[in-house]
């Protein structure tokens, strides 16, 4: 009875929604359409470049006067060394580092997306209520080059503020990096015993560690050690045995930076075989039709996805002493000693696992860590490689493998074997939970490449406020778009509350719930601004994924949210722009 409640309130929503909708567009049209255009000059293209440029000065010239440029930019300088000074993290370095990046982009993209929406309203609606325009259209400059010039003056600001934001952002890592040295430095003297000299060599030895990373004393963080103190691995197990315990950590951590964090990695997730389970639904379907097995409570539709949905169960299910192989096709390694390559999983077990005694080997089995296997490379071949450890559940964790059991076409061959005595099954949450990452590039030039994302939604913003500054007024039009803006980053909000996310998709499959599904699909195709989630790679040490390829055709709300659509939207939103503008009438003529 709730759910049915929620059904019909949610389409009145949505009815009412499309109502006022169609209401607003006729409006706008109306306004727009119904006077007939006094522009002086035409598509005039010679000379467009120069004054589409000193257009673009006087705008962010006036913006910066009328302070609504300069405040939000002073609020985005202030907030580089705020969160320098506050972020914390995990209490790591890592974390640190991590925490201040997401808070420097992450709080400045949203930032930027509000000075860009206030400013593009403002800049063109300002001097049409002020009158200042008449100064300008009354000379033989064609309209399309107005717009154009207020255009390129937001975008002009918004390059310059994100090129100072990625700035800081690496400046103030640095400095974290510097910073953390330092104190290391002081700590392995101070606590280990270790020379001035000696401390200095060792931190900079860390920054050209080598080999796979492992545990305890087998960890290349010991040989970085020994090469650079002249020490034996006996003595720098004792001077590490004295240091503190966060001093110990934030040794590994440090080393996790330059592998993990301050790079820039691809990631080549597991194949998910989507026809095979396609084939093999459909073909149980049929036998249980056959057999006269069918439901008699669930339409067809529903009994293919719940065939559907328990094949994949199955797929990335796991189950005690049960091996799994899985071929992925990754990169060409590259012939380099410092050359890296990891395995990033997530394990989910459906139960808390208590600590016990493994009853074979005696070994102790921590609470909420799982005994498992993983295997690198073909068995049998010479340089296969397997690991054994304890992984903790629920947790993203990275395991590094070494190259040589990579295969020259880049084909990547992984299994893993659920050994644990405690008999749970093990669940990844594909495809996101069990990947390979490698490097591919600097973390500057990724960087960079995170603060191209950043502008992606920044440029079809300032479209849409330059479109809407032609006919609405800058309060309505900048209440018109921070609303949108809204909608836009809160698209995994509205879909679960208007009951369309996977989840309700067997357990509701009517005609009304196809419809809000296809109407929240096409609302997030038309106010996404370029899906590529910068900050959230950039802190993972993966790289910006400009690439449309490897997503499923069918789900085209995906791939039309990507960055190439929303820059065609702009353009088309930029073209509307200057149709309204030519088409306005902007003084009469009083005879």
């Amino acid at each position: 009875m709730a759910h049915n409640a929620l059904n019909t309130f949610s389409m009145i929503l949505i009815a009412l929604g499309a109502i006022f909708g169609l209401v607003a567009l006729a409006y706008v049209l109306r306004l727009a359409f119904s006077r007939q255009s006094s522009e002086i000059g035409g598509w005039e293209f010679r000379g467009a470049g120069r004054i589409i440029i000193a257009i673009a000065k006087t705008a962010v010239a006036e913006g910066i006067r009328a302070k609504v440029a300069s405040g939000f930019a002073l609020i985005v300088l202030a907030s580089l060394p705020f969160f320098w000074l506050v972020a914390e993290g995990d209490g790591t370095i890592k974390g640190r580092i991590q925490m201040f990046m997401a808070y420097s982009l992450g709080f400045s993209s949203i930032i930027l997306a509000l000075l860009t929406i206030f400013f593009s309203c403002r800049s063109l609606s300002h001097e049409i209520t002020s009158r200042q325009i008449y100064g300008i259209i009354s000379k033989p400059v064609p309209r399309w080059q107005i717009l154009a010039g207020k255009w390129l003056g937001i975008m002009s600001l918004n390059v310059a503020l994100v090129a100072i934001v990625g700035v800081g952002t690496y400046a103030g890592t640095m400095v974290l990096l510097g910073q953390f040295t330092r104190e290391l430095e002081h700590e392995l003297a101070t606590f280990g015993g270790l020379t001035p000299e000696q401390a200095s060599n060792t931190v900079a030895a860390l920054k050209d560690v080598r080999g796979i990373g492992k545990d305890g004393m087998e960890s290349p963080i010991i040989d970085a050690m020994e090469r650079s103190t002249g020490m034996s691995r006996r003595q720098i197990g004792d001077i590490l045995l004295m240091l503190p315990e966060p001093t110990r950590v934030n040794l590994r951590s440090f080393d996790e930076i330059r592998r993990q964090l301050l790079v820039s990695r691809a990631a080549v997730k597991v194949p998910i075989p989507r026809e095979e389970i396609n084939k093999e639904a459909e073909a149980r379907f049929q036998r249980m039709a056959k057999e006269g097995r069918l439901p008699e409570a669930l339409t067809d539709r529903q009994i293919r996805e719940q065939i559907r949905q328990n094949l994949f169960g199955r797929f990335c299910t796991v189950l005690p002493g049960e091996p799994r192989v899985w071929e992925l096709q990754g990169p060409l390694p590259e012939k380099r000693s410092d050359f890296i390559m990891s395995i990033r999983f997530k394990i989910h077990v459906p139960a808390d696992l208590s600590a016990i005694q493994h009853p074979v080997t005696g070994e102790t089995l921590e609470s909420n860590r799982l005994l498992c296997v993983w295997g690198i490379g073909d068995p049998r071949t010479a340089s296969y490689a397997q690991l054994t450890s304890q992984e903790p559940v629920r947790t993203f964790r990275e395991l590094e493998i070494p190259t040589n059991c990579i295969k020259k076409d880049g084909t990547i061959i992984l299994s893993f074997r659920n050994v644990d005595p405690r008999n749970k099954e093990v669940v990844f949450d594909f495809p996101g939970a069990l990947m390979v990452l490698y490097r591919v590039g600097s973390f500057e030039f990724n960087l960079f490449q995170t603060c191209l994302a950043i502008l992606v939604p920044l440029v079809c913003l300032a479209s849409l406020g330059v479109c809407a500054s032609t006919f609405l007024s800058f309060p309505v039009g900048s209440l018109i778009l921070v609303i949108l803006y809204l909608i836009s980053i809160s698209m995994g909000f509205v879909a679960e509350s208007l009951a369309v996310t996977e989840e309700y998709a067997l357990q509701e499959s009517d005609l009304m719930f196809e419809i809000r599904r296809m109407m929240v699909e096409s609302i997030q195709v038309l106010l996404s601004l370029g899906d590529v989630y910068p900050t959230e790679q950039l802190i993972e040490g993966r790289t910006v994924n400009w690439s449309l390829t490897g997503f499923d055709e069918s789900q085209w709300n995906i791939v039309l949210s990507q960055w190439p659509f929303a820059l065609a939207k702009s353009a088309i939103v930029l073209m509307l722009a200057v149709v309204v503008f030519r088409r306005r009438e902007l003084a009469s003529i009083i005879v």
